[in-house]
């Protein structure tokens, strides 16, 4: 930490400075030899100044002097056109009150943060360029959602999992080791249930971390963080309500819809009469259940880079949207779309680390009665695209024998009704999901307990206890192959 400022007028000067001083070497100074510089790290370093100031020319600094500077821990701070002068004047008012430095993040934060934004990554951006360091959101096992993923996966998550089970949700930090401490802030405190994610921010160990501004700028980006997410939720249930009820009704009508609801799904920019090719998305997070909107928000943007038009409407777990042209559309359309997805999906797991996308696409089909016939095709796609492990899954109805054998196998009522026997106790009991989730990972890897929990990032242990839960509620012996064989059939057509 800088606590004096001072010029220096020849070599000697610098062994007659104070410890802890920012030296500020004049050019004359610099250059009045050829080891002149290598001369006044030494006695710099003698009196333990912190950092030395020179101008920043043509010409880098030689390796040995820069490595003369590692060894005695000295700083060096190249200036463009320095002016001694005036360069100490800057720094001495911020030595004399160094919250200054804070001041000016914390106003450039609150400006850039009363800018609309597109999602919650370009949130967490816009803390991290404010405060000149590394700022991600992260979930409860420590992965990074958005932003640079910090290290110390195991050490952030045991610390959330600490402040969780005291159920005292503030602000707290821990060693990050290199010289570095992570300052950890509830990202959510104004959403009522408290989604599980946590603002990180890496900082330098000698900061004062409780008074840091950078603490209080994370303070200030959460209520930024829970205000877009409660806007941006209100709109998408309350477009999603409409939307969901709308679709309904022209599923149900099939090609006797009124003209009324072709005039409501025209004014939505929904496309009713042609081929149309359904796809079906659905999420699962290994970090924490991201918000629905979050995700729908990331999807709409996602897919509308890929020519992807129609915005996708929430169904039960699900998310929809289909492709509609004047023709029936052949396998290489399909192909076409399936690839344009694919990369959608690509670009949105990107955005937030940790989040894995599914998607399963219809066959083409004429008009509203089509339609309803491809998301139903949609919807066993990607039953089986989620039993397979990747990233980006997309599986085509049309090149699935097996899915189609399933189809005429069992008829769509019994099937429904198996499902629910089968899944509907798991879901009651675990709103989140994650019962039926591991469930699933743990069958189609063969009963395989250990690589269920690498895949789902989580303790074999925990894959044991939800495993334990699971057979309590599942009304078949998980212990018999036919009985696994039913369950893990049930759970790739549950939709």
């Amino acid at each position: 930490m800088v606590t004096t400022v001072a010029t220096i007028a020849n070599t000697e000067d610098a062994g007659r400075q104070r410890p802890n001083s920012l030296v500020i070497v004049p050019r004359e100074v610099a250059r009045s030899g050829d080891v002149a510089l290598d001369l006044i790290l030494r006695r710099a370093a003698a009196v333990r100044v912190s950092c030395l100031v020179v101008e920043s020319g043509p010409d880098r600094i030689p390796l040995s002097t820069e490595r003369l500077a590692v060894r005695f821990g000295i700083a060096i701070w190249r200036e463009v056109e320095l002016d001694p002068s005036e360069l100490q004047s800057r720094v001495e008012q911020l030595v004399r009150d160094p919250e200054l430095v804070g001041a000016g993040a914390i106003r450039l934060l609150s400006e850039t943060l009363q800018q609309p934004a597109a999602d919650l990554a370009v949130i967490v951006t816009r803390v991290s360029n404010a405060l000149d360091v590394p700022v991600a959101l992260v979930g409860a096992d420590g992965r990074s959602v958005a932003g640079p993923a910090l290290g110390g996966r195991t050490a952030i998550a045991e610390r959330i999992a600490l402040s969780e089970r005291r159920g005292d949700l503030v602000d707290t930090s821990l060693d990050a080791g290199n010289g570095q401490r992570l300052l950890l802030a509830p990202a959510f405190p104004l959403v009522g249930d408290h989604p599980r994610f946590w603002l990180a921010a890496l900082v330098a160990r000698g900061l004062d971390s409780r008074l840091s501004h950078v603490f209080t700028a994370l303070r200030i980006a959460t209520f930024a963080l829970s205000a877009h997410l409660a806007q941006t939720s209100l709109a998408f249930e309350r477009e999603n309500r409409d939307a969901g009820a709308l679709l309904g009704d022209l599923l149900t009508r099939g090609d006797n819809i009124t003209l009324g609801e072709v005039e409501q799904a025209t004014a939505r920019g929904w496309q009713l009469f042609g081929w149309h090719v359904a796809v079906q998305i659905r999420a699962e997070s290994a970090v924490s259940a991201l918000p629905r909107a979050t995700i729908a928000h990331a999807l709409d943007d996602g897919l509308h880079a890929h020519a992807f038009q129609m915005r996708p409407i929430g169904l039960d777990r699900t998310l929809a949207f289909w492709v509609t042209a004047g023709t029936s559309q052949d396998g290489a359309a399909i192909g076409q779309i399936a690839a344009r997805l694919k990369a959608a999906l690509n670009g949105v797991e990107r955005t937030y680390p940790g989040l894995r996308l599914y998607a399963g696409i219809g066959g083409a089909r004429e008009g509203v009665a089509g339609l309803g016939a491809s998301l139903g095709e949609a919807r066993h796609a990607l039953a089986f695209a989620e039993a397979e492990h990747g990233s980006a899954v997309v599986q085509r109805s049309d090149a699935m024998t097996a899915n189609r054998l399933v189809e005429s196998w069992i008829p769509d009522g019994v099937t429904r009704e198996v499902v629910t026997a089968l899944i509907a106790p798991l879901r009651a009991a675990d709103t989140s999901g994650q019962l039926v989730r591991t469930l699933r990972t743990y069958l189609d890897l063969e009963s395989n307990t250990s690589e269920t929990a690498e895949l789902l990032h989580v303790h074999r242990n925990t894959v044991l206890q939800r495993l334990r839960r699971a057979r309590e509620l599942v009304p078949i012996d998980l212990d018999e192959p036919s009985g696994r064989l039913a369950v893990r059939l049930a759970l790739r057509l549950d939709g």
